[in-house]
């Protein structure tokens, strides 16, 4: 399955390694703008992985706009509380979370 990461920063780089070294697909973007095209650019995408200080795109409007090109993706945030406007079924994952607890909202997410 291939999971798309928006934004480039600690958390979410090791957030990429958990998932990679559990045999996800795993394409990680720079940006809010890049995770979008990469959602517009490649099939198959299962999951979309997102945080609260995403750069380049409002979060939610990330959201909205990768569940145009792909309907019901499932939607992982990841930050220190819930975001305004964020649309429905997207799962907070709190920042100090372990290897196991994030493989575990993936799991609940997209089922093997």
């Amino acid at each position: 399955m291939r999971v798309v990461i928006c934004d480039f920063n600690p958390l979410l780089v090791s957030v990429t390694g958990v998932l990679r070294m559990s045999g996800y697909c795993v394409f990680q973007a720079y940006d809010g703008e890049a995770a979008a095209e990469l959602c517009r650019e490649l099939p198959n995408i299962g999951l979309l992985v997102v945080d609260t200080g995403g750069t380049g795109m409002y979060t939610p409007a990330l959201v909205r706009t990768a569940r145009k090109i792909h309907p019901g993706l499932p939607v992982l945030h990841i930050g220190k509380s819930t975001i305004p406007g964020m649309p429905p079924g997207v799962p907070t994952l709190e920042e100090s979370f372990t290897a196991d607890q994030l493989l575990s909202a993936v799991a609940a997410l997209v089922p093997g």
